[in-house]
């Protein structure tokens, strides 16, 4: 190559190639910063159109995940609250079982337990009208409820024969109330649980694959950066010395 006073075709060079390096040295700290690799559709255009519809993906399981922890929370709270209805009946069944022992009980004694046994009626169904879930009610069979449990009738402990009646018949709620029991906890375990646990491995997975597109590798972008940071560093100390050229053509056209 020819020297040349008016055009320093190396000089030139060493500025478009430090350009470069410069350029690409500015998108590694951007990518560091942000930590990602695509920023801009310019980045990959392809990449982060399939970036983007993953993360609506991602968005909208992470939504239904949380819709069934709620509904999760929600049957939990209908379970306990039917447990404190067994309990209830377990204690009147214990008093008509009480009453109906003909031979020890005096008339006192039974309006006790006919007493003890109305309240105990009247908390068992104030419950089932009351028990809520946010603005949900619970076991009152209206819409979004867990459970329909039917309210507790009048009972008599009046006589030994009416307790043993009474006995059977909360036998039949208590079954009733175990079935329900047992219909909640299935519904909990194998629709609202499975599902949620199914929901996590999805989004999981595609979290992963996003992140294999979008997500920065750190180790190989910072490696890029300080290779453009040490060609841009080369390139600006070649420049101070652009003239060498130069003034060696006007050193021979001077003879000296």
């Amino acid at each position: 190559m020819g020297w040349s006073l008016i055009n320093n075709i190396s000089a030139l060079n060493t500025i478009r190639n430090s350009g470069l390096a410069y350029s690409q040295m500015l998108k590694s700290m951007e990518k560091l910063s942000s930590g990602r690799k695509i920023n801009w559709a310019a980045d990959n255009p392809a990449g982060l159109v399939i970036s983007e519809r993953m993360l609506s993906q991602i968005a909208s399981l992470n939504q239904e995940i949380e819709n069934t922890t709620v509904a999760i929370n929600k049957y939990q709270t209908a379970d306990s609250t039917l447990f404190q209805l067994r309990s209830t009946l377990t204690e009147i069944r214990s008093m008509a079982v009480s009453a109906a022992n003909e031979g020890t009980l005096s008339d006192d004694m039974r309006e006790v337990y006919q007493n003890e046994a109305n309240n105990l009626g009247q908390s068992y169904n104030k419950i089932i009208e009351t028990a809520s879930f946010g603005s949900q009610y619970l076991l009152n069979g209206s819409s979004g409820s867990a459970a329909n449990v039917p309210k507790l009738s009048d009972f008599d402990l009046s006589t030994a024969q009416t307790s043993e009646e009474t006995i059977n018949a909360i036998d039949e709620e208590i079954a009733r109330l175990d079935e329900t029991i047992g219909g909640i906890g299935a519904t909990q375990k194998n629709s609202l649980e499975s599902h949620l646990s199914n929901l996590r491995v999805e989004a999981q997975n595609l979290t992963a694959a996003e992140s294999q597109i979008r997500d920065v590798d750190y180790a190989m972008e910072f490696a890029n950066l300080l290779r453009n940071k040490l060609i841009v560093q080369s390139a600006i100390s070649l420049l101070s010395h652009n003239n060498l050229s130069s003034r060696s053509v006007l050193y021979l056209l001077n003879g000296d």
